[in-house]
């Protein structure tokens, strides 16, 4: 071994700087989803406290674990806006205009393909979620673009007065919309 433990091979210019950039990127993204995670947890304990002000359960009794209500859709509708944009209503009601690529991310998200366990869309891994990125749009998505684009697509929704967390995350099962599944019934008849 070589002092510098390099192993005698010449390291590009700049190569450990890119690596320290894209290490600071992942822990980044890493730190994010856990904010995300906080972020809701203290706005079910708000509401859970808000509910309780002046009640005898006050304060909460020890162990009382908050149960909010997830921001759902039960219906998704877009129309083609040109130049591959489409304008996204959502339960007939909030409309917002998106990009190709954050069309082509919601159209992936709201896909009911695969199981899932509650009444929702399937989750899509991140793995997949790329996948079909590629295929759509026709270039590669590294974690840190899928990261992005999730988080472009959550500000267009805010930004239309939607709930962020209509799109959620989760470490071990990817991304969805958080849209009801269509019964069998509904979607014989539509």
């Amino acid at each position: 071994m070589v002092a510098g433990g390099n192993d005698g091979r010449k390291e590009k210019p700049g190569g450990a700087a890119m690596r320290s950039l894209k290490g600071a990127i992942n822990d980044l993204e890493r730190l994010d989803e856990k904010v995300d995670k906080v972020r809701w947890k203290l706005f079910r304990l708000e509401k859970l406290l808000d509910k309780r002000k002046g009640s005898a359960q006050w304060p909460p009794p020890a162990g009382a674990t908050p149960k909010g209500p997830a921001p759902t859709v039960q219906d998704l509708r877009w129309e083609d806006a040109g130049h591959g944009r489409a304008v996204v209503t959502f339960d007939n009601a909030k409309q917002v205009t998106l990009s190709p690529g954050l069309k082509a991310l919601i159209a992936i998200l709201a896909a009911d393909e695969g199981a899932s366990p509650d009444d929702l869309v399937a989750w899509k891994s991140f793995d997949r979620l790329a996948e079909l990125l590629e295929k759509r749009l026709g270039h590669e998505f590294s974690h840190h673009a899928r990261s992005q684009l999730l988080w472009r697509l959550r500000e267009s929704l805010a930004a239309a007065g939607l709930e962020r967390g209509l799109i959620e995350t989760d470490p071990g099962l990817g991304a969805r919309l958080r849209l009801k599944r269509r019964s069998p019934a509904a979607l014989c008849a539509g």
